[in-house]
């Protein structure tokens, strides 16, 4: 009779451990995994790029469009190119004797040259620039920033649209030589401004390593505390039934 109902009592023990989270089934944590933002690098975009050279006997872009407080970049490639702005009626001389800027040569192996020639936008108005080398210029080699637009009130200013870098050019073909500046002015030789990134941090992917959160420790404490009182019940019923 004893041993029947101990049998009874061991029996109920799988059932009762598992109602407390004693099963297979029961989990004892959580896990939370955070991604960490991923950031890339860009050019700022106050500074505008023109490549000199990359494809020929051109600037690339010939026509930019920039703000006051922009930067204009000067890339060269190979093999001898240089820039010097000019007045749109004299194509292929440097402004006023030297007043605007001048890059002085570049003379570039393979690939982009390691130093560019950086150039500081003071106003909006137009700026006719060209490559210096021999016959460059008078082969198409030239460009502007902030081109003319519009019909202003007085003609004589040369901005209204008939003003244009297609007739800079065919100009520039009558030019008998081109003219570079004396020194380097109007601007700085030196490296590209390195690009940054979106936030200002390092670029990095990935996940976190994941961390268990807080409440599921306290949950998994309180179904520990709930298996040992289940379990010390379990034994007391069955030391009692023995009794019996």
């Amino acid at each position: 009779m004893q041993f029947s109902k101990l049998h009874l009592v061991l029996s109920l023990l799988p059932s009762t451990l598992a109602q407390y989270g004693g099963g297979s089934g029961s989990s004892s944590t959580s896990v939370a995994s955070a991604s960490a933002p991923t950031t890339s690098s860009f050019t700022p975009s106050n500074v505008k790029i023109i490549d000199v050279g990359e494809n020929g006997l051109t600037f690339s872009p010939n026509t930019t469009t920039a703000d006051i407080g922009d930067t204009i970049e000067f890339h060269f490639y190979p093999a001898q190119h240089s820039v010097a702005q000019s007045s749109f009626d004299s194509p292929c001389v440097p402004l006023n004797n030297g007043t605007g800027f001048w890059s002085g040569g570049f003379s570039t192996d393979s690939g982009e040259n390691n130093n560019v020639f950086s150039v500081l936008i003071n106003d909006t108005n137009p700026i006719w620039f060209y490559c210096a080398a021999p016959t460059h210029c008078q082969n198409g080699m030239a460009g502007v920033i902030n081109p003319p637009t519009g019909t202003p009130s007085n003609r004589s200013t040369r901005t209204d649209a008939s003003t244009s870098l297609t007739n800079y050019i065919a100009a520039a073909k009558d030019v008998p030589t081109s003219k570079g500046g004396t020194a380097v002015s109007g601007g700085t030789v030196g490296p590209a401004k390195p690009a940054t990134t979106g936030s200002g941090t390092p670029t990095t992917s990935g996940s976190a390593k994941p961390s268990a959160s807080k409440s599921a420790g306290v949950e998994a404490r309180g179904e520990a505390q709930w298996l040992v009182a289940a379990f010390g019940s379990v034994v007391a019923v069955g030391m009692g039934a023995l009794m019996i």
